[in-house]
């Protein structure tokens, strides 16, 4: 039985400027860009991985409204214009109204993506969990109560058995350690709302000092990291970075409890 050829699509690269639109959702803060180049016949979706988590699903949405533009013989340009007139600001993302603008490259609107905001920031804080008490104390203690014996993450045995099969090592992590893994969790600093597979990996900066919405990313990054490869956890103890991020956190709910108790 034939099967029916692809469906025609837009060029998914360009070397030349883009034409884009900014992609907000209902709180009107970017989730993406719609952009096109009508010499290279390209147009797509750029995802803002600082953005919201439902950037990735809506993106799906636009390209396949792309998609059904290339189908109908409209250029890319013309195609954002469609978009832009058809586009419902009640729905779960939209057009902002008069963003088109046009980028030197695609490159460069992908690091404009990469740019973090205000906005990117206090979605992760609301994650935190300000009103567990128990889950803050219980961050403070662990992290107060880890002794650089606690931080020496060992392996399990690996390599050829005497049957001939292979054994994969795997990371012990001290009962210390999962109580604090644990209590960061608890916490709400490992959440979805952070799209750690589509940002760089989390680093201790320069002055040892984490912002609480970066503790936040590094959190997640190496927490859900784990699960995906063994020893994300031993190099963030290795590198300071998970003593960085629970200092930042506590730091923070610290602040927050004074605030809370100067108002009225």
């Amino acid at each position: 039985m034939a099967h029916a050829p692809d469906a025609p699509r837009y060029r998914a690269e360009t070397t030349g400027p883009v034409h884009h639109l900014t992609v907000a959702n209902a709180r009107g803060e970017a989730m993406g860009y719609l952009w096109a180049n009508d010499e290279d016949d390209a147009a797509g979706w750029c995802l803002r991985p600082a953005g919201d988590r439902a950037g990735i699903s809506e993106g799906l949405g636009w390209s396949a409204r792309l998609d059904a533009a290339k189908a109908r013989g409209l250029v890319p340009t013309a195609a954002l214009a469609e978009l832009a007139r058809g586009s419902d600001p009640r729905c779960v993302s939209h057009v902002t109204p008069g963003s088109l603008a046009t980028a030197p490259s695609l490159g460069a609107l992908t690091s404009l993506a990469q740019v973090v905001t205000e906005a990117d920031d206090r979605r992760l804080l609301v994650q935190l969990d300000h009103g567990n008490t128990y889950a803050w104390h219980e961050l403070k203690e662990a992290l107060a109560a880890l002794t650089d014996e606690d931080r020496d993450v060992r392996w399990s045995a690996s390599g050829r058995q005497p049957d001939g099969t292979w054994l994969m090592g795997y990371p012990i992590h001290s009962k210390p350690l999962r109580r604090l893994v644990g209590a960061l969790a608890a916490v709400g600093a490992v959440t979805p709302a952070y799209l750690w597979q589509d940002n760089p990996p989390p680093a201790v900066p320069a002055g040892g000092r984490l912002g609480p919405a970066d503790a936040v990313r590094a959190a997640t990054a190496v927490v859900r990291g784990e699960r995906f490869c063994d020893g994300t956890i031993a190099q963030a103890v290795g590198a300071g970075l998970l003593d960085a991020v629970a200092e930042s956190l506590c730091a923070w709910h610290e602040t927050m409890e004074g605030r809370s108790r100067e108002d009225p």
